[in-house]
């Protein structure tokens, strides 16, 4: 007997505004972003249909300053459906529409299958994620609610409790060309510890990785580590580990992670950023950062059960340089929450208009204020 449709619908909205000061790069100016996103979500016996639908308004400071980008992913990858529009552009805002979702799935007792626009990760450290092939966080994005959809068809068959296979074939279309990704994955765990490894084509490139996750004592430590095949030869390392801990200064939770990635696509010296900037790899999405060294810290603490503060600490150790943002979240309703912070670039400045001196020295002090409602 097939069991009764559930549907489930729900909504998100978001604005910030922002000010930022003329750095040697781009001159100061305010910028605004809105974002509204409405899923709905429908099961009826094995098959599944997950939808979400946005429009996004951006208003940039006159003469292109810095701003926020919208939130969701790092990756500038376009998928092969054509479910994002232009509803208007002009020299300082665009107003745009897309559908983030839009995926049917089919669940079995031992297997799931899902074609559609969808999210898939597969990070095991948490800010800093070169193993994940998938569209990964921009690290200093601090709106991080909702990941970012990508194209692809993905099998997953569960041979037991604790072990897993998962396939993802995505076709995309990015500044450098069609590219074609296949990837396979198997994920298990034993005695308190998760790792597994995947590997196949990412981008038309050979690739590969293997990842661990687990505890010792109150510490979980994670660490990946993905090798790519080099277009001009040989092979590219990626890697990343961290730990992040709970304490209870007070008697208030404080959460701590502290993470470190080594990057062969990065620069080594300031010379080289704006070549990585320019990149086939950054501009597929698959960079967080410039560096070949960086360093990840952030801190959260719930000070009282309506109010956090936090702080993230990005640094391109080759540089040196540092991005600091610190901010204050605010749970106004029980559907509703206000945040303000600050972006701090510290380092060598821009040299010219050509060339970089740091990778965080030119980034303005920018100070926001946003809204989130949930509903």
């Amino acid at each position: 007997m097939r069991g009764a449709a559930q549907l489930d619908v729900s909504g998100y909205a978001l604005g910030v505004g922002s000010f930022a000061t003329e750095s040697d790069v781009l001159p100061g100016g305010s910028s605004w972003l809105g974002r509204g996103r409405l899923m709905v979500d429908l099961a009826t016996g094995p098959i599944t249909l997950e939808t979400a639908y946005e429009h996004v308004l951006q208003r940039q400071p006159e003469g292109g300053g810095f701003s926020f980008t919208s939130p969701g992913g790092a990756g500038q990858a376009t998928d092969w459906m054509p479910l994002q529009w232009t509803l208007r552009e002009g020299d300082r805002s665009d107003w745009r529409h897309r559908f983030d979702r839009l995926a049917v799935g089919l669940a079995g007792d031992s297997y799931d299958l899902t074609v559609g626009r969808q999210a898939v990760s597969w990070a095991t450290t948490l800010f800093l994620t070169p193993a994940d092939p998938f569209s990964p966080f921009d690290p200093s994005d601090p709106f991080r609610e909702y990941r970012g959809g990508i194209d692809a068809a993905r099998v997953r068959y569960f041979t037991g409790p604790f072990t897993e296979l998962e396939a993802v074939v995505r076709p995309t279309e990015t500044q450098t060309g069609t590219h074609m990704t296949a990837l396979g994955r198997i994920a298990t765990s034993r005695g308190g510890w998760a790792f597994g490894a995947w590997g196949g084509l990412l981008h038309d490139e050979a690739a590969g990785a293997v990842f661990a996750s687990g505890g010792v004592g109150s510490t979980s430590l994670r660490a990946e580590v993905s090798v790519r095949e080099d277009p001009t030869g040989g092979a590219l390392l990626r890697a990343a580990a961290g730990f992040d801990r709970y304490f209870q200064p007070g008697g208030k939770d404080l959460f701590l992670v502290t993470e470190v990635q080594f990057d062969q696509y990065g620069a080594t010296s300031p010379d080289e950023l704006i070549a990585v900037a320019v990149s086939d790899a950054f501009l597929r999405g698959d960079m967080q950062a410039l560096g070949r060294w960086t360093i990840a810290t952030t801190a959260s603490w719930q000070i009282h059960p309506l109010l956090g503060v936090d702080a993230l600490a990005l640094v391109n150790a080759e540089d040196p340089s540092l991005l600091l943002a610190p901010g204050v979240s605010w749970s106004t309703t029980s559907a509703a929450s206000t945040r303000a912070g600050f972006y701090l670039g510290v380092g060598d400045s821009a040299p010219s208009l050509f060339a970089l001196g740091s990778e965080y020295g030119s980034v303005p002090a920018l100070g926001y204020l946003s809204l989130s409602l949930f509903f």
